[in-house]
């Protein structure tokens, strides 16, 4: 992960997190990541404590909020989820590229095919539109970004050509 961002932030891409947890977790998530470098408290915007009521995934506020906060339209954003409200909620915020990720060491090796085909699966997005691909591994992130910027358009062919070419397993609806 840490490669990755490097990597966004050598481009000059603009990131951040959309989180359903509470702040007071977010920074020990954060620490024991090795991400402090890249996160500051300001770039966490959570639908538990950011809003009151809170507003918890699949609702969008929170990628509204995230937007606001880097200065770009959701229909220019990506979004990188690993659960089905998650991506939910970035569908409902109409973020332009969603992409999935099963990297994380919560999802067994042995289950990450199924969680993947549950990511694209748009289940719990009011329009049904899951992720568009699902990454395996964050050090390929880069290069779908680079895609996108390039593309300027979620879906299109130039973006499903960037993810085919990934170093690790991407998966395809």
């Amino acid at each position: 992960m840490l490669e990755g961002l490097d990597a966004m932030g050598k481009d000059k891409v603009k990131y951040c997190i959309a989180t359903t947890s509470g702040k007071p977790r977010v920074p020990v998530s954060i620490d024991a990541a090795g991400l402090r470098a890249h996160f500051t408290p300001e770039s966490v915007h959570s639908g538990e404590s950011d809003f009151t009521p809170p507003r918890f995934k699949p609702d969008p506020a929170v990628y509204f909020r995230a937007a606001e906060w880097v200065g770009i339209d959701p229909a220019n954003c990506i979004a990188v989820e690993d659960s089905a409200s998650g991506v939910g909620s970035a569908s409902n915020a109409d973020i332009a590229l969603i992409v999935g990720y099963v990297g994380a060491s919560h999802i067994a090796p042995s289950a990450k095919e199924s969680h993947a085909k549950m990511l694209m699966s748009g289940t719990r997005a009011d329009s049904g539109r899951g992720a568009t691909f699902v990454l395996e591994d964050m050090r390929d992130l880069p290069s779908v970004v680079a895609a996108f910027r390039e593309s300027k358009c979620s879906g299109s062919d130039d973006l499903l050509s960037a993810a085919a070419g990934c170093k690790g397993k991407v998966y395809m609806p």
